[in-house]
């Protein structure tokens, strides 16, 4: 039988090779999309890949029509440095909008049914009330949260006026690695916890804490991780959700763990996974960081029937054995 072809804008990143990597197991065939601007350009392509700009109206119109007439896309293509995004604010609009724009444009064009977005807690701010549910108030704090909100709202209204199916899938924190697969993360810079820790273990470097005044139990932020393997099964979940299903129209879950982790019990979990303590130093307090930022996923467990597996420490020893086995292929 003929497999049902998937596109995955942004596949050549963390989050997308890593759920292509689950969708090929599942029986689908991934079709890479990415301009390769936030992402490594692998020396061996796994999918079928074609380097494209989202951002540009006629940017798939090279794609093969065998590929055009895809069973679904899966949009992770977006800059997402919230940092970078108050710097580059205009960057973040055009890139992150235009390329929802384009993609919902053409999913519509192409009889493309299902649409499953890859969107952001940012788009949540500074909520009152902790676990976060999807019903909480939308009030980005940031460009990056800003134009993830825009990205959502188009999309909602493609699906009303048109024909197209979405599943907007809210993430918390992935982490963690497919060593099996040599699947990680890697950006440049990096700027999330736990591959600057381990990276700050592995150089023998001091890691920076920013904060440890806030009003938690050992005083550092709190915030939901997910380990990347499932969170790549989830949105596989996710597909066969929607396609199990009367249709539907627009539908967003959060995906996290629904756990907290301190930044103080990452360095612990860290020190016990490399025998070995940890060199720390203490900044102030980022600008707009929230001391708790933990998921309600109960209805993404109740539609999806999915349980996070992975725990923290699983994330951890997963990433620290990524980067190892990718530094000795470096020796070799």
């Amino acid at each position: 039988m003929e497999k049902k072809v998937v596109l995955i804008s942004g596949g050549g990143g963390y989050i997308g090779s890593c759920t292509a990597y689950f969708l090929a197991l599942a029986g689908y065939q991934p079709v890479i999309l990415d301009n390769f601007s936030s992402s490594q350009r692998p020396k061996k392509f796994l999918f079928p890949t074609f380097e494209i700009d989202l951002t540009q109206a006629n940017g798939l119109d090279g794609l093969p029509l065998e590929f055009k007439k895809a069973h679904a896309i899966f949009h992770f293509a977006a800059k997402a440095l919230v940092p970078e995004s108050t710097i580059k604010v205009r960057d973040y609009f055009y890139n992150n909008i235009n390329a929802t724009l384009n993609l919902s444009e053409f999913a519509c064009r192409s009889s493309i049914p299902f649409f499953i977005h890859s969107s952001t807690c940012a788009v949540y701010g500074h909520p009152k009330l902790l676990p976060i549910s999807e019903t909480a108030p939308l009030n980005p704090v940031t460009p990056y949260g800003h134009s993830k909100l825009a990205s959502e709202n188009i999309l909602q209204q493609y699906s009303q006026w048109k024909d197209l199916i979405v599943l907007n899938l809210r993430y918390f924190n992935p982490a963690g690695a497919i060593h099996e697969a040599n699947l990680g993360e890697l950006h440049e810079p990096e700027t999330h916890l736990i591959p600057n820790l381990i990276t700050s273990f592995i150089k023998n470097t001091s890691f920076e804490i920013f904060g440890n005044d806030y009003s938690t139990a050992d005083g550092t932020c709190i915030r939901d991780y997910i380990h990347i393997k499932d969170l790549a099964k989830a949105h596989v979940l996710g597909l066969q959700f929607l396609e199990s299903q009367k249709p539907m129209r627009f539908e967003t879950l959060n995906i996290g763990s629904g756990k907290g982790l301190s930044v103080q019990e990452a360095i612990t979990f860290t020190e016990r996974v490399f025998n070995q303590e940890a060199k720390v130093s203490i900044s102030p307090r980022r600008p707009g960081d929230p001391p708790i930022l933990i998921a309600d996923n109960s209805k993404m467990k109740a539609w999806l029937k999915w349980e996070p597996e992975f725990s923290a420490m699983d994330m951890i020893r997963d990433h620290s054995d990524f980067i190892r086995l990718r530094r000795s292929m470096e020796i070799l």
